[in-house]
């Protein structure tokens, strides 16, 4: 089988391009290979399925008669194990090949792999649906939890744990959650509220042993504490769904498939978006990759007016987005990079702040909590890179309205 467009992931940013790419040339044979064993499904809603404030049947966002409708080829359960570039071919782990003009690789990521003495029974992720019909499963009888990590899916892990009356141990390798983002006063704001929830957080440790002992688990961390659980969840990241990309030619990064600024590879007729594109970003003028489900859907989109011969530049700032027992979290832009300083502002009884990351006088990343309103207007003042360094001193005061500040046009 050969195709005129070939999409390797069957997320949204696989299937948002299959769909624009569809709607701009009717004729074109497309197919999408998938992994899953469902049609696209909405993981950013997993949490709230174990929240129990959706049904599981919410999450499912197409049929696979919406694909056959069309003239879609979706190919379910099926394994990429090679591309050949020269060749325009891609092999299945099932031994198949299909062919094709121009390829889109949305293969998205993985769950980092769990070292092997602490898999098992009692381990959980949360990744995939049938990561959350497990957990869904077993939530009833779980009563003394451990989330490991300090990501945002351990935010949602936390909060899942919290609404099921069984506030958990959470492990963090680092100092405080968000490292990255927040100094150690907008991290107390954060610990002040897991305290709040009866979320017992310690920092600077790490699980260096687990066994099994009375149908529990008993875990020993790297501060010699012993702690008895009957359930570890992580929440370390992912890991770039790229190995199948190796000898093909296609050049990688350092976490994903590299891209300009179309999301096009250096292989003609090649493109990566979604979480597995390290790509050109023309604001920051860096090459990075970002995982959330808004910039794979917006990727999937570019890419798949590019695929038909567009020429659409992919222009947006990076932002993360969470709510989580009771707060609003924002991360929008870059916040780390030689030559960064950071002004800090911070109202602790009403439960804020706000850090602005700025280089030369521009502010070029944020790091929010409990101050949503100002996203779009710190948006569009890190795309524009509108100079601020006039502002310094009053970006330190709430008082001050970030609002103000002319945005150059």
């Amino acid at each position: 089988m050969r195709y005129d467009y070939l999409i390797i992931g069957g997320g949204i940013a696989g299937v948002t391009a299959a769909e624009t790419i569809r709607e701009e040339d009717a004729q074109a044979t497309i197919a999408l290979v998938s992994e899953e064993t469902h049609p696209l499904y909405s993981r950013v809603m997993l949490p709230r399925y174990l929240k129990r404030k959706i049904q599981r049947e919410q999450l499912f966002l197409r049929t696979e008669h919406q694909f056959t409708q069309k003239s879609i080829d979706l190919r379910l359960a099926q394994e990429v194990s090679f591309v050949d570039t020269k060749r325009g071919e891609i092999g299945l782990v099932n031994r198949a090949i299909l062919g094709f003009k121009k390829l889109l690789i949305a293969s998205g990521g993985r769950v980092k792999s769990i070292p092997e003495n602490l898999r098992g029974e009692f381990s959980y992720r949360l990744q995939t649906l049938e990561d959350a019909d497990r957990l869904f499963k077993n939530l009833y009888k779980i009563t003394s939890p451990i989330v490991v990590g300090s990501s945002l899916i351990s935010l949602e892990l936390l909060e899942i744990f919290a609404v099921h009356k069984t506030p958990p141990v959470v492990l963090v390798r680092g100092p405080h959650f968000f490292r990255e983002f927040l100094d150690a006063s907008g991290a107390e704001i954060l610990h002040a509220n897991f305290r709040a929830h009866g979320i017992d957080a310690q920092y600077n440790t790490t699980v260096t042993s687990a066994e099994p002992k009375d149908n529990m688990l008993k875990v020993l961390t790297s501060r010699y504490s012993e702690i008895i659980c009957d359930a570890m969840a992580f929440g370390i990241g992912i890991e770039r769904n790229i190995g199948f990309l190796h000898g093909s030619g296609i050049e990688c990064g350092k976490a994903g498939v590299k891209t300009n600024e179309f999301l096009e590879t250096n292989a003609e007729g090649v493109f990566a978006a979604g979480d597995v594109a390290e790509f050109q970003d023309v604001i920051s003028g860096k090459q990075h990759v970002v995982g959330t489900w808004t910039n794979a859907f917006l990727q999937g989109k570019c890419a798949g007016l590019n695929m038909v011969g567009k020429r659409e530049i992919f222009k947006r700032v990076s932002s993360y987005s969470i709510t989580n027992l009771g707060f609003h979290i924002t991360i929008l832009g870059e916040c780390d990079g030689e030559g960064v300083e950071d002004i800090i502002r911070i109202d602790s009884a009403h439960r804020q702040y706000e850090r602005f990351f700025l280089k030369d006088g521009i502010i070029c990343g944020t790091a929010l909590i409990n101050r949503f309103p100002d996203k779009p207007i710190l948006a569009k003042l890190i795309e524009t890179r509108t100079p601020v360094g006039e502002y310094a001193e009053q970006l330190r005061d709430f008082r001050f309205d970030i609002g103000s500040i002319p945005v150059i046009q």
